[in-house]
């Protein structure tokens, strides 16, 4: 198996501000991701859920309290769409997030909420006899180019196994998760994850840490450091995805309008990896703060500028780093996803900088 590295390990640069110490969503304090991975079967699809399959289910905890006793305040962008996720609208009118994110395929949405759903009775007894039910939320892509999405393969328990898994510490990235069989820019996407940390102008020091699910884009729209590495590149693939999934989480006291305004950024960072949200792409980005809902000590609009800067660079580089850190599959019917060609892609940079060094 070829052995994969993050373009930053590699030199390549990934914007002004510093990364927390993982460069992924969990330098959150509090922040906890887990996986299910499901990979099964070769050769020609098997009709009626005969497989083969390459899909699986990523969990985010953004904090270790119960959120439904205390909800984080949340905002949330449609940039695309066309998804098919659920607990958007709930979200947008009421600014909170009072439970886990799911990623899982598109047509296992459903069975992802139902483990949800599981999870959350177990925990609090009083959903749905004195209590208001929670707002599941379940975000998705489509992985059917590698994956027998029909057979709806991912399970309630698989959602609840994800939770169960989910702890701190850095993450895995790439071909995991729900990120198992998706595609970017017509090479193998998956799971991808980067944080930056901001200095507000007290001196308080807080980090936005930013998780992609990444599965959209054509090859020749590829842009990596400024470079068009898609268009420069000789390689021939078929088929164009569609989606992208963007989970981000904040420590520092904002508000949900706030946070909308991050969420709105993140498709500079997108932009900044050559998407141009293509119809038939569904496109969200969810911002959540762990801050206290308690307080109302929120930081004033004008230190917001940094944040922005934030989104945008840990934005690209998580779909930057799913690119980088997946792995080649095949699929069902032979379909192969590549993974993006490294040194390839570091010797077209330096032919368009004129083999300045990196």
């Amino acid at each position: 198996m070829q052995k994969r590295s993050t373009p930053r390990r590699l030199g390549l640069w990934m914007g002004q501000m510093p990364a927390g110490p993982y460069n992924d969503i969990t330098d959150v304090p509090g922040v906890q991701v887990g996986n299910v991975s499901l990979i099964q079967g070769v050769g020609p699809l098997v009709p009626n859920g005969g497989g083969p399959v390459r899909t699986g289910v990523t969990a985010i905890i953004p904090c270790p309290h119960n959120l439904y006793h205390h909800p984080c305040s949340a905002g949330i962008e449609v940039i695309n769409g066309y998804g098919k996720s659920i607990g958007v609208p709930f979200i947008q009118e009421m600014g909170i997030l009072n439970c886990p994110i799911l990623l899982t395929n598109t047509l296992s949405v459903n069975d992802v909420a139902r483990g949800v759903i599981t999870y959350l009775l177990q925990q609090n007894p009083e959903i749905g006899n004195d209590a208001r039910t929670p707002n599941v939320v379940v975000l998705e892509c489509d992985d059917s180019y590698l994956n027998d999405i029909r057979g709806r393969h991912v399970k309630p328990w698989d959602a609840i196994l994800a939770l169960q898994r989910a702890s701190g510490g850095p993450i895995k990235q790439g071909n995991v998760g729900a990120g198992v069989g998706m595609s970017c820019f017509q090479m193998k996407g998956g799971i991808g994850s980067s944080s930056r940390l901001v200095l507000n102008l007290s001196g308080r020091g807080y980090v936005v840490g930013m998780l992609a699910l990444a599965n959209f884009g054509l090859l020749r729209d590829f842009c990596l450091g400024g470079v068009p590495v898609g268009f420069l590149s000789e390689q021939k693939v078929g088929y164009i995805p569609g989606s992208l999934i963007l989970v981000g989480i904040t420590d520092a006291p904002l508000s949900r309008w706030q946070l909308q305004q991050l969420a709105r950024r993140a498709c500079l960072g997108m932009a900044r990896t050559g998407s141009i949200s293509m119809t038939g792409s569904g496109e969200f980005c969810l911002m959540v703060s762990t801050y206290s809902k308690d307080s109302n000590a929120y930081l004033s609009d004008w230190e917001l500028d940094d944040f922005f800067r934030a989104v945008v660079e840990a934005t690209a580089e998580s779909i930057w780093n799913s690119l980088f850190l997946a792995q080649t599959m095949e699929g069902r019917d032979g379909h192969i996803r590549y993974a993006l060609p490294i040194e390839e892609t570091l010797h077209l940079i330096r032919n368009w900088r004129g083999g300045l060094s990196l």
